[in-house]
């Protein structure tokens, strides 16, 4: 057996809103389409063309998708405290993921992205998350580096867009 340990740093961003938490989470799930079972059916079924499609027509307009909503803030009930407004969105895009993990298969290990959202002290919102280009960093190449520079604008500009 052969381990190979490769170390990076990684930019966390923390971005503040003075918009209540409920409007921020509301707008972000009207805005960015879900990848559902159908997309899956569509790869099953090997109807690639259709799936490119309808990945392409989703991904509108931010160029994201989310694929899963952790309520990582209802669990906290589970501590016997209150539970907190926030989630984690899993958001990214196929088409730039396989456009990584091609040229790498661990680049997988960060599509889809993680997005944190959810109510700060002060009442409005923050949103977290890992700058992608920072995080696949680590595998030192050009092409991965590319769609993840694209990633790193995408959230920003979701993030703005959702927040004015």
């Amino acid at each position: 057996m052969q381990t190979v340990t490769v170390e990076s740093q990684v930019r966390h961003v923390t971005v503040s809103t003075e918009m209540q938490y409920e409007s921020v989470k509301t707008r972000i799930e009207a805005e960015v389409h879900r990848l559902d079972d159908s997309f899956r059916r569509l790869l099953a079924e090997n109807k690639i063309e259709e799936l490119r499609e309808k990945l392409e027509e989703a991904s509108r307009p931010h160029g994201l998708m989310i694929h899963y909503v952790a309520t990582h803030g209802d669990w906290l009930a589970l501590t016997g405290k209150q539970r907190r407004r926030g989630v984690v969105y899993h958001i990214g895009n196929v088409l730039m993921a396989i456009r990584m993990t091609q040229h790498s298969f661990g680049a997988g290990l960060y599509a889809p992205l993680r997005l944190a959202v959810y109510e700060n002290a002060s009442g409005g919102t923050n949103f977290e998350y890992d700058l992608p280009s920072t995080q696949v960093g680590l595998f030192q190449n050009a092409q991965i580096d590319e769609v993840a520079k694209k990633l790193d604008a995408r959230l920003i500009a979701l993030i703005e867009r959702i927040s004015s």
